[in-house]
């Protein structure tokens, strides 16, 4: 009998969770239309934005001065090695469809349209930071697709399917369509003219960081014509031909260098490259393909611009190619330990890596597990982030729990990251070769 009564005590319990979880994971879609739309604050910018932003950049450039460091630079000092109170943290797709007032920016306009609006792109940009107060940093609302659609590849957001270009390229022939040295200033300037708008508008509270596709990435999408679930086609592409693709991802390199310093230009002090589908190719062949054009753009972009400073996702890779690059962050997928992280590249700060899929999860067991993911790491050399980014589905709450979370943890309790003994010696290697990078496979 005893037994009997707890069985169902158990049923009770988990019937209980399982509405609590359901209440969760519905709470955006019972949120009232009107409730919603008080959270959105849209602010039409002057008539001559663009031009005040020259005027700015322009200014600058030839004082040689440096934009003003805002009031909150946790991130920035994190970035640069310098030791902060506790790990800043940022959450990659930060501004997206989980957020019902995101949802609500959209209804009268479609997503190309609100990333090509500076209005609309700082508006979306800001909802984040609105919602969790605490949050060390912004990142421009736009699209890594930006770039190909500037140099000639219309591109459209298409519902359950994701973005998807008008065409692509399925020869070497097809380049010949493209602009491979296109004005960034005019092709791109409204993404520039969105950062300097966000950073109007938030009085400069929190960094904005600006952003790109790396050349690879960027290279799959156009040859597979938008998003798919896998990259077979762009790896065939790159394989059949070799010399077109290293002529492609020559040209790519070489518009991201422009576009970072742009945004650098235009008020984001920090830049990231997220290279997504660094983790499609064996490591060998992304160190043959890849890597020279990646360190190539962060050394081009330092010597035009000394204090930008730059960090790179190589998502799924081989993080150890990184350590001797100008790079000053490395992001960290959630595929990959604290530990391992911290012996592969032990002289960069760390960006990463909880497992996005847990923000589904209840208070305490987000709260024990991002603890726990800042221990391992330590405060020191870290900006605490997801190991992927946002999903559309995710519970609003979800990050709320994260961000209190990892705001307990502070620097006198952990500076330093857990031993790196934790890094097993692979066999028949010595400790020294076990906390160096592999070699490219």
């Amino acid at each position: 009998l005893a037994a009997l009564a707890a069985r169902r005590r158990a049923r009770r319990w988990q019937q209980h969770r399982s509405s609590a979880t359901q209440c969760r994971l519905t709470a955006v879609a019972d949120a009232t239309d009107a409730d919603v739309a008080k959270l959105v604050q849209t602010e039409e910018p002057p008539e001559n934005l663009r031009e005040w932003r020259l005027q700015v950049r322009d200014k600058l450039r030839a004082s040689g001065e440096r934009w003003p460091a805002p009031k909150n630079d946790r991130l920035l000092r994190a970035a640069r090695g310098e030791p902060v109170d506790r790990a800043p943290k940022w959450m990659m797709r930060q501004a997206g469809r989980y957020l019902p007032e995101y949802m609500h920016t959209l209804k009268d306009s479609d997503f190309f349209t609100v990333c090509g609006t500076p209005a609309l792109a700082a508006e979306v940009t800001l909802q984040p930071l609105r919602r969790y107060p605490t949050l060390d940093a912004m990142i421009i609302f736009s699209d890594i697709l930006v770039i190909p659609v500037a140099m000639g590849m219309p591109c459209r957001m298409e519902p359950a399917k994701g973005p998807q270009f008008d065409w692509a390229l399925r020869t070497p022939e097809d380049m010949e369509k493209l602009d491979l040295k296109p004005d960034v200033d005019s092709k791109l300037g409204y993404v520039f003219d969105a950062i300097f708008w966000c950073r109007q508008r938030s009085n400069n509270e929190v960094p904005t960081i600006g952003f790109s596709g790396a050349p690879w990435t960027l290279m799959g999408y156009m040859v597979e014509g938008g998003a798919v679930r896998s990259f077979d086609t762009a790896k065939k592409w790159l394989y059949l031909y070799p010399e077109a693709s290293r002529r492609l991802l020559a040209a790519l390199r070489d518009i991201i260098v422009q576009y970072l310093v742009g945004q650098y230009d235009s008020g984001a002090p920090l830049l990231t490259i997220f290279d997504t589908n660094c983790g499609e190719i064996p490591p060998s062949v992304y160190e043959d393909f890849m890597v020279a054009d990646l360190k190539y753009i962060a050394e081009e972009v330092k010597r035009q611009r000394p204090n930008a400073l730059l960090s790179v996702f190589p998502k799924d890779g081989e993080l150890a190619t990184f350590n001797d690059s100008q790079f000053d962050v490395v992001g960290v997928s959630w595929k990959t330990s604290p530990a391992q992280a911290r012996a592969w590249v032990p002289d960069k700060t760390l960006q990463g890596n909880l497992d996005p899929t847990l923000l589904y999860a209840s208070e305490e067991e987000i709260t024990a597990r991002a603890q726990r993911m800042v221990k391992e790491f330590g405060v020191d050399r870290y900006i605490c982030n997801l190991g992927h980014g946002m999903l559309p589905t995710h519970p609003t709450d979800g990050p709320a729990f994260f961000h209190a979370a990892v705001n307990e943890v502070s620097r006198d309790a952990c500076p330093a990251p857990a031993s790196l003994s934790a890094v097993a010696p692979a066999a028949g290697a010595d400790a020294a070769s076990a906390a160096a990078a592999p070699g490219p496979r």
